[in-house]
């Protein structure tokens, strides 16, 4: 459901983060997940997602009122190749009740993103899982917005006459082309995916890591792949 409003992101109004490595060797690397913890609460709150510490027991609330973005990491370390395999899926987890009785409420995943299988040396892991959990989260956040989006205020066309108005004769100069109108398909240096020029996700590009393309073919052949939001 990546790609319609999801009804269970609506009314998502905060939620808490966590990292649920599923294996001994994951545990391992507590000092990475801290970090990447970090990372996502930071992407988060930039799109506007409030995130609070978890469990959160003030005002009533109870462990399960508040949804929980769930990362999980299933890891292998392969001795003989050097290296680590592993597996990534992150997805959104609310209170369920299947009866009427609050008694049997418990907490399941309602949204989820396609799970990633990777390898990476010791060296790369890190980097390697960080990129690919940020990734998922970027997924989260679009399906977030598109469930939880406003429609477009109307036109005020009293104060566009009102402005005319004032202006007498005088013409307004027309809008400044964005850096993304120049090119067929943009990205950002610091992300994986390629958007059409009037996305919104395309907006928030950064002109200083903004990358064009001129095809699609273009795109995917530098490692990009196409927003799920705009569908480029």
């Amino acid at each position: 459901m990546l790609g319609n409003a999801n009804p269970f992101l609506t009314g998502v109004n905060r939620l808490y983060t966590v990292i649920l490595p599923l294996d001994a060797e994951s545990n391992k690397e507590s000092a990475v997940w801290e970090k990447l913890q970090t990372k996502i609460e930071q992407k988060l709150n930039e799109a506007g997602i409030k995130v609070v510490s978890a469990p959160v027991f003030d005002s009533g609330l109870r462990a399960y009122d508040i949804p929980e973005l769930r990362v999980y990491i299933d890891m292998f370390k392969s001795a003989e190749h050097e290296q680590y395999v592993f597996r990534i899926q992150t997805s959104l987890a609310r209170a369920v009740c299947l009866t009427e009785k609050e008694s049997l409420l418990f907490k399941a995943d309602v949204w989820r993103v396609a799970p990633a299988m990777q390898a990476a040396s010791d060296e790369t892991m890190p980097a390697t899982v960080t990129d690919v959990v940020l990734e998922q989260t970027e997924e989260f956040i679009h399906a977030y917005l598109v469930a939880n989006q406003q429609p477009p205020r109307p036109a005020d066309t009293d104060n566009k006459h009102a402005v005319g108005r004032r202006a007498g004769t005088e013409q307004a100069s027309p809008p400044a082309r964005s850096p993304q109108a120049r090119y067929k398909y943009v990205a950002s240096k610091n992300s994986k995916v390629f958007h059409n020029p009037d996305c919104q996700w395309a907006n928030k590009i950064n002109p200083e890591n903004l990358v064009g393309y001129n095809s699609r073919d273009e795109a995917t052949r530098a490692g990009r792949r196409p927003c799920k939001t705009c569908n480029p």
